[in-house]
């Protein structure tokens, strides 16, 4: 059996939720993907987090969570910011990026949550989840080298799209790490209302400045973007409340297999040998992410 599915294995659960979060979160990126065809990607982060907010204070009120205090908001805006920047970056580099390029892209997301969750969590990442970071991360540049070699029937992409998708990476990273800080302490519905709000409230203006009407078949597609938004960051937050992050991070790479299923059957994408092989290399990686470890409560903040 596959060592982190044993039976009492203390990262079993938090491993299979972040997996069925990277799914519906994946799920969402595809939706995503088809309305930037019509909107900009500012637009695209205020609907998303307008319809998450309404998703997640359903959830809020239905669980009957307490109103958090003053002093709660202060980190969740800060890690709102990082999550604005995330969306908007990641959301443009999906409107000029393959779709495969983009996702490849962001999966250097484990190794800089590693990074993070060494410096500011006090986390101390063993030899298996350092190998399973190199292999995921090998075969991310094997997918990306068949897809931008122009030579093998690939396409450069642009400069500004691969700098918006490392950037994205990067304040991804840190919002997780961030999360992991917030878990130990807050409600996960309040951790998941709190970011759709004040991320809804950060893009916005960018949003006035990039607004086209939507359709009502375009508010549809916001609305399930929302509702999958806000479920798929209700399971990271339990998952991350309940394992390390640096150990969580590395199950990011299983987007890659949603990203083949979705680009199958929505953009009819036939996956080439080598990125068959790069997801080999991806999923190996996260079969390795496997091993006990004490769950540490964070005991700093980050942000200023």
């Amino acid at each position: 059996m596959v060592p982190f599915l044993r039976r009492g294995h203390r990262l079993a659960g938090p491993a299979l939720v972040t997996i069925t979060a990277i799914g519906l979160l994946s799920i969402m990126d595809g939706m995503i993907k088809y309305v930037t065809m019509e909107h900009g990607a500012g637009q695209i982060a205020m609907l998303r987090y307008a319809f998450g907010s309404l998703a997640a204070a359903a959830v809020f009120f239905a669980t009957r969570t307490p109103l958090p205090a003053g002093a709660t908001l202060r980190p969740h805006l800060w890690r709102s910011v990082l999550v604005s920047i995330t969306a908007v970056t990641f959301f443009y580099s999906l409107s000029v990026l393959q779709l495969a390029v983009a996702l490849a892209l962001s999966f250097t997301s484990p190794l800089f949550i590693a990074l993070f969750a060494a410096l500011f969590l006090g986390e101390r990442p063993g030899r298996s989840i350092l190998l399973a970071l190199g292999l995921g991360f090998a075969g991310v540049l094997v997918v990306l080298w068949n897809e931008l070699d122009v030579s093998a029937g690939g396409s450069l992409a642009s400069g500004p799209g691969i700098a918006a998708a490392l950037v994205a990476a990067v304040t991804y990273a840190l919002a997780m790490v961030t999360l992991k800080s917030r878990a130990a302490r807050d409600p996960a519905p309040t951790i998941v209302l709190l970011q759709n709000v004040f991320s809804c409230v950060l893009v916005s203006p960018l949003a006035v400045l990039q607004w086209t009407p939507p359709t009502g078949a375009a508010l549809l597609l916001f609305c399930g973007i929302g509702l999958l938004g806000t479920a798929g960051h209700l399971c990271m937050a339990w998952a991350y409340a309940r394992a390390d992050a640096s150990r969580l991070g590395v199950f990011e790479y299983t987007a890659f297999v949603w990203a083949l299923a979705i680009g199958l059957f929505a953009f009819n994408e036939i996956p080439a040998p080598s990125t068959l092989a790069g997801a080999a290399l991806i999923a190996g990686g996260a079969l390795l992410a496997s091993g006990r470890r004490k769950v540490r409560e964070a005991e700093v903040e980050i942000g200023p």
